[in-house]
């Protein structure tokens, strides 16, 4: 595995392999609009990449950051080579990047009812496996409720929301602005 980084731009010759993999690893629900991912790409504070081992595409990442934060937006691995490591390998490659950061990200929370419930699981292990927590956080958004995990030291709801708060803008913030509680609050 010889796996490289390449900036997401608007100069960027594979851009339909992200999208593709974009479209296919998320639900619409949510997908943020790839035009607003790209203008906010440009801020120094976002790094938007793709993975390639040698010259296959792996996988893309859209990271966040706000001081010694840094949020995994997205992270997704092409389909047909997942489970073989590279979604340990770009994990690592981001904890190196990021080295000085606690870094979160969020996963659908465990509920036994939903249809996806054993691959909910099934990521949650994937993501403890490889050096991350639950932070005790839920939120809730896009009408589901997401965990909060992070690797590195805690992180509190007002770092996420001011994180949150950046990326996305003091008037939209007003619209998406996640609803925040510990994971024993929402029963």
């Amino acid at each position: 595995m010889n796996l490289r980084v390449r900036e997401i731009n608007k100069n960027f010759d594979e851009f339909y392999k992200v999208e593709d993999l974009y479209k296919t690893a998320f639900p619409s629900n949510e997908r943020i609009p790839l035009w607003f991912l790209m203008r906010k790409s440009k801020k120094e504070f976002i790094d938007y990449i793709a993975f390639y081992d040698n010259d296959l595409f792996v996988g893309f990442a859209y990271l966040i950051t706000n001081n010694n934060l840094t949020f995994v937006l997205y992270l997704a691995i092409s389909p047909e080579i997942r489970s073989i490591g590279y979604g340990t390998a770009i994990l690592s490659k981001i904890s190196e990047k990021y080295a000085d950061n606690r870094i979160i990200l969020n996963i659908e929370a465990d509920n036994e009812v939903a249809s996806n419930y054993e691959e909910r699981l099934k990521r949650k292990k994937f993501y403890l496996r490889n050096g991350y927590r639950s932070t005790g956080l839920n939120i809730f958004e896009y009408g589901q409720i997401y965990e909060v995990l992070v690797y590195g030291n805690d992180v509190s709801p007002k770092e996420y929301q001011d994180l949150f708060k950046k990326f996305i803008g003091p008037l939209l913030i007003l619209l998406t602005n996640p609803k925040i509680s510990n994971v024993h609050h929402l029963g």
